[in-house]
């Protein structure tokens, strides 16, 4: 089972530390965890798409209308970190604040969730956190910038493999032959196809 703290420990091991029992311990590395550990969290889920993180919602409109420009709109939900895609939509929306306002009469919602049990983390994610918040901690505890910046490499190129991982685990988009590229332009026109096939 993942725990916060084996996150934290992970990210401590790579800056040459020692590790903590809890983030209560009374040192500065566990302060710093403890103090760093959400954020870290947070902004690496909002930065790629993680699978383990998104979810799908139907929206209730806001009693309240926008005070202008358009006519709805819907309250966010209190976990979403980010807003990925919204279904068959062809209204335009904008998000703000913590609403999407819009002229469209419903809202189905996908969306990069807050997930704050780490047993629900990919693997990829447990060390993306890790390195991201290595990176955080290494100048504040050691006092190297350089050691800073080779976390953050690190944490890069975790997100480049998780992008690696991610292409592989999603349906193939279907391929446009030249026979469906024909049918679809027969769709509609059958007298006219009719006619330039009797040309040809």
């Amino acid at each position: 089972m993942t725990s916060i703290v084996q996150i934290c420990n992970i990210a401590l091991s790579n800056i040459g530390e020692q590790r903590i029992s809890a983030l209560s311990d009374n040192t500065e590395r566990a302060r710093l965890c403890n103090l760093r550990y959400e954020d870290c969290r947070d902004a690496v889920l909002r930065s790629y798409p993680w699978k383990c993180a998104v979810a799908r919602v139907s929206l209730a409109s806001s009693t309240t209308a926008p005070a202008w420009g358009y006519t709805y709109q819907y309250l966010l939900p209190s976990d979403c970190l980010r807003v990925l895609d919204i279904e068959e939509f062809t209204e335009d929306y904008q998000i703000e604040g913590r609403f999407i306002v819009t002229d469209a009469t419903a809202v189905k919602l996908k969306y990069i969730q807050r997930i704050e049990d780490p047993n629900q983390f990919d693997a990829l994610l447990v060390q993306a956190i890790a390195m991201k918040l290595a990176s955080e901690l290494a100048e504040a505890i050691t006092g190297r910038a350089d050691l800073r910046d080779r976390m953050l490499s690190k944490y890069l190129q975790v997100i480049s493999e998780a992008r690696g991982v991610d292409a592989t685990e999603r349906s193939m988009p279907e391929l446009l032959t030249s026979d469906l590229f024909i049918t679809s332009r027969r769709v509609g026109s059958t007298g006219r196809w009719a006619k330039f096939s009797s040309e040809i």
